[in-house]
């Protein structure tokens, strides 16, 4: 027997439910599921529909089937009913109670959405409960979308969800009414602004609700055309305060967008410079199709510009003999990297410099991470480049020539006196040029100083870095030995630890050394590993090492250590010793001639900080006669400075002096003594050193 023989019987029968309760009947029938729903469907009401899983062989059916059996009643209470009954939910999954609440009221998807329990009890996921709510007509979509408590904390809606939602409104005052909910990003704002009306979009743009540059022409970028040019003329300031060049936008425009752009060109009321810009800056496939037989020449040249695809960047090529004069005024894309150019190259790029002031240089810490430097900068320090370079013997060896670099290095360079502070600027400390022209800079920006000044002399080198530092790995060098022999092979050179010994005369103890030895240094006084140099797998063929001997033969030989090898550091030394014994019963004198001693040594002391507070705290201040209570060196900054610039300072409490504050003047270039009362009325420390310290 079949369905259809079903389907005489339930006709034939007033009691249509029994025929259903009856598993011995049913067997007696060959029924697929759709013959059997489709039977249910047409023979019981609702309620009879929910009184079957009153029998137990409706409530082992499969969950599936279940759901399909809910799905045809049709009255939504007895579907609540259902649904709140563990018999009959019992094996469904969550998509198939999902598929049952679409279909319902809004009323009762509301309902549901706010029974927690529920939810929770069935494991209906976010992602689902969003295609519930989308489900939703728009006034009851708003109304869940601004119950914040709701939607974050007992939905656990994502802010990529919501924000899909809110794209989904239809009504630009409800998307208006939901960004103001939300604490939304600026650029979450401007994906939701991005699907309104342009008029919207304009005015959102012009009310000032804190977009960001980039997200500003994001949004631009949508407009139409028409509406974009008449934006770019009447809104000019806008554009000027959010640092928005009109190329910008222009550049990423679809090509039938920029066409009809470049028709209006001359009327959009631009600078030359600014329409130069967008003509350089158009994809490459316009340029050929636009006809230039009446543009005039500054046009011209500016389509003849070779831009990167994406960014609008000018591709410089400095081997062609193209008059550097048709740069002039392109500025804004002029950001160029002359990390690999030669002489002939770097030449022609200073003169570029002059045509184009506030063009960009920039250079790569990796592949990935590039800062930037100003064409002053640059030209600061390729002239200090230049001048240590141009100054080497030719006569030399790569190691001579290496050795005066690292010291030259640390002569001229210090590490960033705020470092670790929360005035620190990530970028400053790590382009190369800038931290040759300001001085300052941190270890992996001052390993790629070295890099790019060994490389323009031939001596080939890698930025290595541990978890905490960086510094470089010497490849394939000859370094002479005491006993005669020459050495070759790979070594570590660590410029930035090297810094203090250089600026004071000092012998470099970290200027080609092994990875053995490098792992050594790591190790402090109190037996600490610091790992500092640690990188097994890039550093064990780093094995050169060159002796203590060799060490001082070689910077004896380049004039930088006496005919017996000894370091001026040496004659400072003695200085402080002399000086301590001379004034041993005199504390405040001792100290007074110690500071003396170290303006004398080094002039700049109060700009090269971090070197300076090492060697007083670890030379001058520590001699023999001198015993404090308490002695500190470190930083503070000046209470009236916006940009808490840091300063030197020396404190001392002692049994005979008491409390002593003497504070760095860079003016003057000399300590200055302060009252206690004074000092604390004019500077303050570092949040990040009174943290560091407990607030002490």
């Amino acid at each position: 027997m079949n369905a259809q023989d079903l389907r005489k019987l339930l006709e034939e029968t007033d009691d249509k439910l029994s025929v259903f309760a009856s598993p011995e009947t049913l067997k007696q029938y060959k029924l697929n599921v759709e013959e059997l729903l489709g039977l249910i469907n047409v023979f019981l009401n609702d309620e009879e529909k929910m009184k079957l899983f009153d029998y137990s062989h409706f409530r082992q059916v499969k969950g599936w089937i279940k759901g399909r059996i809910i799905g045809l009643v049709s009255d939504e209470s007895t579907i609540l009913q259902m649904m709140s009954n563990d018999n009959i939910m019992n094996g469904l999954e969550s998509y198939q109670i999902v598929d049952i609440m679409k279909k319902m009221s809004d009323t009762v998807k509301q309902q549901l959405l706010h029974d927690y329990e529920f939810i929770e009890k069935h494991k209906i996921a976010n992602y689902q409960l969003k295609d519930i709510i989308e489900s939703l007509a728009e006034e009851a979509k708003t109304e869940i979308l601004l119950d914040v408590e709701l939607i974050t904390n007992k939905l656990h809606l994502t802010d990529f969800q919501i924000i899909d939602l809110v794209k989904g409104l239809s009504s630009e005052e409800a998307k208006d009414r939901a960004i103001e909910t939300y604490q939304f990003s600026s650029h979450q704002k401007s994906d939701i602004l991005m699907t309104c009306t342009d008029c919207y979009k304009v005015n959102s743009l012009l009310a000032g609700n804190n977009f960001s540059k980039f997200d500003i022409i994001g949004v631009l970028q949508t407009l139409d055309t028409n509406t974009l040019i008449g934006f770019l003329v009447e809104h000019k300031e806008f554009c000027s305060e959010n640092g928005i060049s009109p190329y910008e936008i222009v550049c990423e425009l679809d090509a039938e967008q920029q066409k009809k752009f470049v028709a209006n060109l001359e009327n959009t009321d631009l600078t030359l410079n600014e329409k130069r810009e967008i003509l350089a800056t158009l994809r490459e496939g316009v340029k050929q199709s636009i006809d230039t037989t009446n543009f005039p020449k500054e046009y011209k040249l500016a389509l003849s510009m070779q831009t990167t695809k994406h960014g609008g960047r000018i591709i410089l090529d400095l081997d062609l003999e193209r008059n550097l004069e048709d740069y002039c005024g392109l500025d804004n894309l002029m950001n160029i990297n002359p990390e690999e150019f030669t002489e002939e190259q770097r030449a022609k790029f200073i003169e570029l410099c002059d045509v184009c002031p506030n063009m960009t240089v920039f250079s790569t810490l990796n592949e990935t991470v590039t800062f930037c430097s100003t064409t002053t900068e640059y030209k600061e320090a390729e002239e200090w480049i230049n001048f240590i370079i141009d100054d080497l013997n030719p006569e030399y060896s790569k190691a001579q020539k290496m050795a005066i670099i690292d010291n030259a290095i640390g002569k001229k360079i210090s590490y960033s006196p705020d470092f670790d502070t929360e005035v620190f600027n990530n970028a400053d400390c790590r382009a190369l040029w800038r931290i040759i022209s300001s001085g300052y800079g941190i270890c992996n920006g001052i390993a790629k100083v070295e890099q790019y000044m060994l490389r323009r002399i031939g001596i080939e080198s890698e930025i290595i870095s541990s978890s905490t530092h960086a510094f470089l790995k010497i490849k394939d060098i000859e370094l002479p030995l005491s006993n005669g022999e020459i050495a070759k092979g790979n070594t570590i050179l660590d410029p930035t630890w090297n810094l203090i010994g250089h600026r004071f005369g000092g012998k470099p103890n970290n200027f080609c050394i092994s990875y053995e030895q490098a792992r050594k240094n790591d190790i402090d006084i109190e037996g600490k590993d610091h790992n500092c140099h640690k990188n097994d797998e890039k550093l064990q063929d780093a094995s050169l090492n060159l002796d203590e001997q060799s060490l001082r033969n070689l910077f004896t030989s380049v004039g930088l250590a006496d005919r017996d090898g000894q370091f001026p550091i040496k004659k400072l030394l003695e200085k402080s010793k002399q000086l301590d014994e001379i004034y041993a019963n005199e504390p405040e004198q001792n100290v007074n001639k110690q500071l003396l001693l170290l303006k004398s040594t080094c002039p700049e002391f109060a700009t090269c900080q971090n070197s300076s507070m090492s060697i007083l705290s670890d030379v001058l201040l520590s001699n023999e006669n001198l015993r404090f209570n308490k002695c500190v060196v470190s930083r503070v900054y000046n209470r009236t400075d916006k940009e808490k610039r840091p300063i030197l300072f020396v404190y001392i409490n002692s049994n005979e002096l008491g409390n002593k504050f003497y504070v760095a003047n860079k003016d003057e270039g000399q300590f200055v003594e302060l009252p206690q009362e004074e000092f604390i009325r004019q500077f303050e420390c570092y949040e990040e050193d009174l943290k560091k310290h407990k607030r002490i």
